[in-house]
């Protein structure tokens, strides 16, 4: 797979994410998340998140803007309450790398 290929691959996954989410989150820094359920938005909430309906432009903004530091995660409830975590960017992954 080519660079471009894996770079259009990271963001079809993020887009695709983004269109099943309930609610995203940014900590102004480098923190991107995606609540997949109602009670994600609810931790996200407690823990001092705002709460933003689901736009990916919006969401490649924050992570243009974001340091080095950032990712993008998907979290869900699992059936038996806990949390399930999906890495969409890894820290130091740079998806808009052209090599």
């Amino acid at each position: 797979m080519t660079s471009s290929e894996t770079l259009s691959a990271t963001w079809a996954l993020v887009r695709e994410r983004v269109g099943q989410a309930v609610a995203m989150h940014f900590d102004g820094c480098h923190k991107i998340y995606l609540s997949m359920d109602d009670g994600q938005v609810a931790v996200f909430e407690d823990c001092g998140y705002d709460t933003h309906a689901p736009d990916f432009d919006r969401l490649r903004a924050w992570y243009a803007e974001s340091c080095d530091l950032r990712l993008v995660t998907a979290v869900s409830t699992n059936a038996d309450g806990t949390d399930d975590f999906e890495s969409l960017i890894d820290q130091f992954a740079d998806p808009d790398a052209d090599s």
